[in-house]
C-alpha cells in the first residue's frame, strides 16, 4: 500500500531552495574582503567594489505562499483518493483469497479448479502490485512537477524584486540550514513572499 508520508511532499518542495544563488556582477576574480572597513549591512568591500548580499528564509515563504497551500492540498487530496481506490481493490482481492481458501479447506472445489483459481489469484495479485507501483510513480511525478513550479516561482520573484534592490547575491536558508547568523537588514523574505502572492493573485484573477 502507499505509505503515509505527507511530509514527503513538504520535504521535496523545500528542496527547491537549498541554494537560490544569483551572481549578477562578478567577473572570474576572487573577492578579497577588506578588514576594519565600515560598510552597510549586507555589503562586502573587495577588489571588485561593493558586493551586496541578501537571504531568504524559504520555510517562511512556503508556509505563507498561497499557491503552495493550494497545490499541497491538491496533492494530498489526490493521494487520499488513490489510497482509497487501492485499499478497496486490496480488500476485494483479500476477500476472494479467503473465499478460495475456505473452498479448498472444505473440499468444495476440485483440484483442477483449485489450480486454475490459484493461478488467477496470482495474476490478480501481480496486477494489484503493478497498480500500487503506478500510483506511487504518478504521485512522485506530480510532486516533482510542483517542486519545479515552486522553484521557478521563487527564483522569478527574487529576480523581479532584485531589479530595484540591486543585490549581487541572494542566498536561501531553511531551518537547520547553513546560515547561522546574518544581519536582519539582509533578510528579504517578506519582499519575496509579497511578490509571490501578488503574482499568484493576479493569475487566479484572470
Amino acid at each position: 500500500m502507499i505509505k503515509e508520508n505527507s511530509s514527503r511532499i513538504i520535504s521535496g518542495v523545500l528542496a527547491i531552495a537549498v541554494i537560490v544563488l544569483f551572481v549578477l556582477q562578478f567577473s572570474g576574480k576572487d573577492t578579497e574582503v577588506v578588514e576594519n572597513q565600515k560598510t552597510q549591512p549586507g555589503v562586502l568591500m573587495g577588489n571588485l567594489g561593493e558586493v551586496k548580499i541578501a537571504y531568504v528564509f524559504v520555510d517562511s515563504v512556503l508556509a505563507n505562499y498561497e499557491f503552495y497551500k493550494v497545490v499541497t492540498d491538491r496533492l494530498l487530496a489526490k493521494k487520499s483518493s488513490l489510497e482509497k481506490e487501492l485499499t478497496g481493490k486490496g480488500e476485494s482481492f483479500q476477500k476472494e483469497v479467503s473465499d478460495f481458501q475456505y473452498k479448498v479447506e472444505k473440499k468444495l472445489i476440485t483440484s483442477w479448479d483449485a489450480e486454475a483459481r490459484q493461478k488467477q489469484l496470482t495474476e490478480q495479485q501481480q496486477v494489484l502490485s503493478n497498480l500500487q507501483n503506478d500510483m506511487q510513480n504518478r504521485l512522485a511525478q506530480d510532486e516533482q512537477t510542483v517542486t519545479i513550479q515552486l522553484h521557478d516561482s521563487v527564483t522569478a520573484a527574487v529576480r523581479d524584486i532584485n531589479i530595484k534592490l540591486g543585490y549581487n547575491i541572494v542566498l536561501s536558508n531553511t531551518f537547520g540550514g547553513g546560515l547561522l547568523y546574518a544581519d536582519g537588514n539582509m533578510n528579504i523574505t517578506k519582499q519575496v513572499l509579497d511578490r509571490l502572492n501578488e503574482t499568484y493573485r493576479k493569475t487566479i484573477a484572470k
